[in-house]
């Protein structure tokens, strides 16, 4: 071919000649202020307008205005970004497509003048034009949305914060209208305010996604007993005043983030296959799981080593899931186990066979490690991800804690496993670690896994190569770790092992 032709060949605009449809879904994946620049292009001139994704986010507007940079603190009435909210009126207005699929909103609400009055009690009538404004807005708003709503909308995210935070300083009263549209499929709601009085309406709803939303009185009981196909919900750390109550005989994953403020939580879905639950989980109550294949467990809480405790209340929430395939345990768990371990009191039994731990891996971690290798008899996958959190006075709190009459020597302690691990001997074929690996504990413990594995297969290792002493990084240590998993003796003649 001729460099005459090529070159030809090169600026021909192939996109111009695609089909409007393709086009115009090709402008809906785009955000919608970059959709509606496409206005100054000939061919998409017309086609903009009938985009099915409205995606409004008010972070695409750099340098926007607002109160919160603390610029206009004393303004007589709430600072909007006035660009942001033209061009959200310009694109409905002009708006043509008969059906909206997506609609998404990022506003930095503003409810702070309403909100600090309602917190004293009374109202100062000299903020009476800012709480009209402020009510103006959110009227405004809500227009927005019944907007897409008469478009047979599918899928509805807001997400109303301060500027520069994520957090509100009160939150968005959420319009009936969304909660008694039929034709929702998706909704996702952070930083809202839900209080409603009678039964939902979505009927078509599968996924509902609800993050820091305040849920009045028994609103969450309407909601969901009007959400006949309902398949996942996420309620992650919602202020919620009541016991929550979920039976549902359709739902396949739930994740929850608890407050500790929270009441009980009830879950009771014979459907449920994935659960992930984060927080104060003491509160909750699982009945009626018997399709649960996949759980993920994280209280993020600092162990408590001052007093002695038996955790009855985590070994109960734990036996209701023994049945699932996958179980993912955080730090704070594997110190439970620990615990168990020493005291020689009784721990769950699981009959999964994949475990992912994610440990500190302080020295206490040891047992725990051992205790759940011990439950877990059938056992295929082990993940276990060591990470950066480090409770420096850990150690120090131990020579008073309950735990200081069970001391032991932590480069001892895998030499003084005397017992075989039914799932090292019959099951265990793959062990991946990632993280701060090179440390002389964990070493120890994968030498341990490469000795006692006998039907063992894949050893995948992610390390940070660095090893911090008193005075920097120590890259000889870590040499010698790598030698020594590599020419460790192996009780599986297949097992291989991978550095990275």
């Amino acid at each position: 071919m001729s460099s005459r032709k090529m070159s030809c060949n090169l600026n021909e605009d192939r996109i111009s000649g695609l089909p409007d449809v393709i086009l115009i879904h090709i402008l809906s994946l785009l955000p919608s202020k970059d959709a509606a620049n496409t206005i100054f292009i000939k061919r998409f001139y017309e086609l903009w307008p009938f985009i099915h994704t409205l995606n409004f986010d008010q972070c695409m507007f750099q340098g926007h205005y607002c109160a919160y940079c603390g610029r206009a603190s004393q303004a007589s009435c709430p600072d909007y970004d006035e660009r942001f909210l033209n061009f959200i009126r310009h694109v409905l207005l002009l708006n043509r497509s008969l059906n909206i699929d997506k609609f998404c909103l990022k506003f930095h609400f503003s409810l702070s003048h309403s909100f600090r009055q309602r917190e004293a009690g009374r109202i100062d009538t000299s903020q009476y034009d800012f709480l009209r404004s402020e009510k103006r807005m959110a009227n405004e708003i809500c227009t927005w949305i019944r907007f897409a709503l008469t478009k047979n909308l599918k899928v509805l995210d807001l997400f109303f914060s301060r500027h520069d935070t994520f957090r509100p300083q009160a939150y968005y009263d959420l319009p009936s209208c969304i909660l008694n549209n039929p034709h929702l499929v998706e909704l996702r709601l952070t930083f809202c305010k839900i209080d409603t009085k009678k039964k939902s309406e979505l009927k078509s709803l599968t996924t509902l996604s609800l993050n820091e939303v305040m849920i009045m009185d028994q609103s969450m009981d309407f909601i969901l007993s009007g959400c006949p196909m309902l398949e996942q919900l996420k309620l992650w750390f919602c202020y919620v005043q009541r016991r929550v109550i979920l039976v549902n005989s359709t739902l396949k994953t739930l994740v929850l983030g608890i407050r500790r403020s929270q009441t009980l939580i009830h879950v009771s879905c014979p459907t449920l296959l994935s659960l992930e639950i984060s927080g104060y989980v003491d509160v909750l109550d699982i009945a009626n799981v018997p399709s649960i294949a996949e759980v993920s467990v994280n209280r993020n809480l600092i162990f408590d080593y001052s007093e002695y405790k038996d955790y009855q209340e985590m070994r109960i929430l734990l036996q209701t899931i023994t049945g699932v395939k996958s179980l993912k345990l955080s730090s704070w768990f594997g110190l439970v186990f620990s615990s168990w371990q020493l005291t020689n009191l009784p721990s769950p039994t699981f009959s999964c066979k994949s475990l992912h731990l994610q440990l500190d891996f302080v020295k206490w971690h040891l047992p725990g490690i051992l205790n759940l290798l011990k439950h877990c008899p059938c056992l295929e996958n082990l993940i276990i991800k060591i990470t950066s959190y480090f409770v420096p006075t850990c150690q120090k709190t131990l020579s008073w804690s309950w735990s200081h009459p069970y001391k032991f020597d932590a480069d001892e302690y895998w030499n003084m496993v005397d017992t075989p691990v039914q799932c090292l001997t019959q099951h265990l074929k793959t062990v991946e670690i990632a993280g701060l690996v090179m440390e002389k504990q964990v070493i120890q413990f994968l030498e341990y896994l490469l000795g006692h594995s006998m039907v063992l297969k894949k050893m995948k290792i992610l390390a940070k190569k660095e090893i911090y002493g008193t005075n920097g990084p120590k890259y000889d240590k870590a040499h010698e770790y790598e030698e020594r998993l590599m020419k460790a003796p192996k009780a599986s003649a297949y097992a291989a092992v991978f550095l990275y």
